[in-house]
């Protein structure tokens, strides 16, 4: 579980160095990552860390749900990879349902987190999800979900 964390931060290392311009201007420094990209960075790996000590009990600990996670009638938390529904919910809806947990026919079937968890950190592990979701899923997400209610 800890090599996950590390692959993702080092993906993100490698995505902050290759999405910078190669060319420095003037008023940059010969560093490569900011101080913003090093507290990304930081949030991406306390998300991880959250995700780990909180979700991956039920969410499987490389975001992969149940494998009866579709199945009619049975209780079994989705993939958060991308490759269920989680990206078609935008950024509030993905942080309510973590926050304020999720029922089915009335019943709690997604833990409450308000209070346990605060919304930066909440932000944090969705954050780290959604570096999990293949590209093309991520892309479709921002153009219809990421900024809808």
């Amino acid at each position: 579980m800890k090599q996950t964390v590390w692959v993702v931060v080092g993906l993100g290392l490698w995505v902050c160095a290759c999405s910078r311009d190669p060319t420095p201007t003037s008023s940059e420094s010969s560093t490569v990552l900011t101080v913003g990209d090093m507290k990304s960075l930081a949030s991406l790996d306390g998300g991880a860390q959250l995700y780990l000590e909180h979700c991956a009990q039920c969410h499987g600990p490389e975001a992969e749900g149940h494998p009866d996670w579709q199945t009619p009638g049975v209780v079994a938390a989705p993939p958060l990879n991308g490759t269920g529904n989680d990206w078609k919910r935008s950024r509030a809806q993905l942080m309510a349902s973590v926050r304020d947990g999720m029922k089915r026919d009335g019943e709690l079937v997604m833990p409450v987190w308000n209070g346990r968890l605060t919304d930066a950190q909440i932000a944090d592990v969705i954050a780290w999800c959604q570096t999990l979701w293949p590209p093309e899923v991520y892309a479709q997400w921002q153009k219809t979900a990421a900024g809808g209610g």
